[in-house]
């Protein structure tokens, strides 16, 4: 262990327990706005729209400062993944929701907690530093096949994790919300824990793969713009496939969720190269002394040699002298 390790797992998971909340609680209040301006019919002017935007970059930049904590430690992963226990009960039992509602906590921050925000992302942290940290103790071998499972893998356990995850929202604390119905529904409670463990499964994939999330990430950066425009169509796709998940998915969408989710899987991509990268070139051949640290090499331990050169003592001589 490094001298530095113990005081970077302190400051990161620190860093992290502050400041994730903090993000997604800002990328909320962004959001709202933007949901208010897309359920307009007048129309919005845009130059409303300049303050919610920095409002959601400020939020983003936040939650890329917890996945860049991956750089020098996992542990603040794993502390934003820990505070997902928290929106995960909430989502289960939603008359919870009214005590936070009538708490000091700023309204928008509360509904985002309503529509999933820290439940799309908190247990994705907490999956991507389980990764790390395993990519850092025990080094993964190549493999291709597993290369290529992670790749198909990853994308499908991603969208069914979210898929279930906003249908359990909608139809728990969605529904409680805004039609008032605070009762406990198992259907609503399986389809959110499925959705967690699913997203979880997928981050997981990248263990083997660790290209597997560029392709999520790419989704989400072409699926977000189509639903802020509602010439695109999208929104009513979304609302005649399933109107339980335009109630939920299309707001997680219109908050800036789906960017934060695409920058942090890119991210964590690089986060992960360099981690494996380092695990890989710190790992010294057995047997060589003395071993080998970071990137240097290990050097052969030079030869004893005999000093002065052996000399037969006394020195041999013919006697008696040889004469002519």
């Amino acid at each position: 262990m490094r001298p530095s390790a113990l005081p970077a797992r302190i400051i990161t998971a620190l860093f992290s327990v502050i400041v994730a909340p903090v993000g997604v609680g800002v990328l909320s209040v962004g959001g709202r706005s933007w949901q208010y301006a897309f359920m307009a019919y007048g129309g919005v002017d845009p130059a409303q729209l300049i303050g919610p935007i920095l409002l959601q970059a400020l939020g983003i930049v936040l939650l890329l400062a917890v996945v860049a904590t991956g750089f020098w430690s996992s542990a603040g992963l794993l502390a934003a993944g820990i505070l997902s226990v928290v929106p995960i009960v909430l989502a289960l039992f939603p008359v919870l929701l009214l005590n936070l509602y009538q708490s000091p906590l700023p309204m928008e921050w509360v509904d985002g907690i309503m529509y999933g925000i820290p439940l799309a992302l908190f247990p994705a942290f907490g999956a991507m530093g389980l990764v790390l940290l395993f990519s850092k103790r025990f080094p993964a071998r190549p493999n291709v096949a597993l290369n290529i499972v992670g790749l198909f893998a990853a994308p499908l356990l991603l969208i069914a994790g979210v898929w279930l995850l906003t249908l359990g929202l909608a139809r728990g604390t969605v529904a409680a919300v805004q039609q008032f119905r605070f009762d406990f529904a198992i259907d609503a409670a399986a389809a959110v824990l499925a959705g967690v463990v699913l997203i979880v499964a997928g981050i997981l994939a990248t263990r083997w793969s660790p290209f597997a999330l560029l392709l999520p990430a790419l989704a989400l950066l072409i699926v977000t713009p189509l639903s802020l425009t509602p010439a695109s169509g999208f929104s009513d796709l979304l609302f005649r496939t399933s109107t339980e998940l335009s109630r939920s998915l299309l707001p997680l969408l219109l908050t800036g969720a789906g960017v934060a989710a695409a920058l942090s899987y890119a991210l964590f991509t690089v986060v992960l190269l360099r981690a494996r990268r380092r695990a890989r070139g710190g790992s010294a051949p057995i047997g060589a002394y003395p071993p080998a640290y970071g990137h240097a090499q290990a050097q052969p331990y030079p030869l004893a040699q005999t000093y002065p050169p052996a000399q037969p003592y006394p020195p041999a001589q013919t006697y008696p002298p040889a004469q002519e």
